[in-house]
C-alpha cells in the first residue's frame, strides 16, 4: 500500500471516532436536558414531604397523664406512637432534652415511684435513629420547645428516616380522646385495684393479705407447685417479721398499768346543801291534791274561810288573809 493511501486510511478512522464522540455527547446531552432540575438536586438523596413540627406538641404526652394513665388498661396501646419530651443527660454539651417517639411499652424487674404510684413499666424511645430505654419518670412535664422541635427533624432527615404524615398524627389524637373520654367497667376497675395492689410496698391490711396467701398457698400445694409454695412461705416469712415489732409493742401497751393523778383539794366540788326541814318532813309518797282552785268571790265569809283553810292544807301555814275596810 503506498503512503498516500495509509493516509486517506488514517483521516477516515479519525472521523468516524470524531463523529462517535460528538455523538455520545449529544445523546448525553438530551438525557440530562428530560431530567427536571429538581430531580438533579434529589440524585442520590431521600425526600421529605414538608411537615410543620408543631404538629407533634398534638400528640406529646406530659409527666401527669403518663402518671395518671400508668395502671389503666389501654395505657400500651395509647401511648404507643405518641411523643415524649424526655431528659437526656448524657453530657454537658448534649440538650437537656429532646423530642422521642415512643416505640414500645415495656416491664421489669424493678418497680420504682412515680409520683403518687408505684410501678415497674418503662419505654423504648426512638429518637431519629437512637433507640434507648427509659423509666416513665424521665419524661419532662413541658411542651417541645421550638429548637427541640427543629433539632429532631434535621436529626430525622440526617438518618433518612420518615416523619409522621397527617394521617397518623390525627388518628392518634383520636386514639388519645378516646382514652380521655373512657367509660369504665366493672373489669377495669378490678384491673385497676389488682395493678395497684401488685406494687404495694406493704399490704394494707396484714392478716387479710396472711389469709390469702395461705388459702392459695394450700391450693398451689393441692396442685404440686412446689415452687409457688416456696414464694408464699417467704412472703409470709416477711409478713410475720415486719409485724414483729409491731405485735410485741401492742402487747407492752396492753400490759401497762394505768394511773390516774392524785384529785386535788382545791379541784373538790363543793358539797351539796344540807337539806331543809321542809324536805325532811315531806313524805314522798303522800298524793296531794293539785286540782286548781277557781275563786269567783271572796266577799262572804264562809268562801273566804273555806279557801283559806284549803290553801293552807295545800301550801302550809302561814298565808295572812287580807284585811277587808
Amino acid at each position: 500500500m503506498s503512503s498516500v493511501a495509509k493516509r486517506k486510511s488514517l483521516v477516515a478512522s479519525a472521523a468516524s471516532v470524531a463523529s462517535g464522540r460528538s455523538a455520545g455527547t449529544k445523546w448525553k446531552r438530551q438525557v440530562e436536558h428530560d431530567k427536571g432540575p429538581e430531580d438533579k438536586k434529589a440524585r442520590g438523596k431521600m425526600t421529605q414531604p414538608a411537615f410543620p413540627p408543631e404538629e407533634l406538641k398534638r400528640i406529646c404526652l406530659s409527666y401527669n397523664r403518663l402518671e395518671k394513665w400508668c395502671h389503666m388498661p389501654f395505657f400500651a396501646t395509647t401511648v404507643t406512637g405518641c411523643f415524649v419530651r424526655v431528659v437526656t443527660g448524657a453530657s454537658i454539651s448534649d440538650p437537656p432534652h429532646c423530642v422521642a417517639e415512643i416505640v414500645s411499652v415495656m416491664e421489669t424487674k424493678n418497680i420504682y415511684q412515680f409520683g403518687s404510684k408505684r410501678t415497674n413499666l418503662v419505654f423504648k424511645l426512638r429518637h431519629a435513629s437512637k433507640d434507648q430505654i427509659v423509666t416513665l419518670r424521665s419524661v419532662s412535664n413541658q411542651e417541645f420547645t421550638q429548637s427541640e422541635l427543629m433539632q429532631w427533624k434535621l436529626a430525622m432527615v440526617a438518618a433518612l428516616k420518615k416523619v409522621p404524615t397527617p394521617e397518623m398524627i390525627a388518628s392518634k389524637e383520636k386514639s388519645i380522646q378516646e382514652a380521655l373520654d373512657h367509660t369504665f367497667t366493672q373489669g377495669d376497675f378490678n384491673f385497676i385495684v389488682a395493678q395497684k395492689n401488685r406494687f404495694l410496698a406493704a399490704p394494707l391490711n396484714v392478716a387479710k393479705r396472711k389469709l390469702q396467701l395461705l388459702d392459695e398457698q394450700s391450693a398451689t400445694r393441692s396442685h404440686g407447685d412446689a415452687d409457688m409454695v416456696k414464694e408464699f412461705q417467704d412472703e409470709l416469712k416477711t409478713l410475720n417479721k415486719e409485724t414483729k415489732p409491731l405485735s410485741q409493742l401492742r402487747t407492752t401497751e396492753c400490759c401497762l398499768k394505768i394511773t390516774f393523778p392524785p384529785i386535788v383539794k382545791s379541784r373538790k366540788r363543793p358539797t351539796p346543801k344540807a337539806p331543809t326541814e321542809d324536805y325532811h318532813n315531806m313524805d314522798p309518797f303522800t298524793r296531794r291534791r293539785t286540782r286548781p282552785i277557781m275563786v269567783t268571790s271572796l266577799k262572804k265569809e264562809s268562801v273566804r274561810t273555806a279557801v283559806y283553810s284549803e290553801m293552807d292544807l295545800r301550801y302550809g301555814p302561814g298565808f295572812q288573809p287580807e284585811n277587808e275596810d
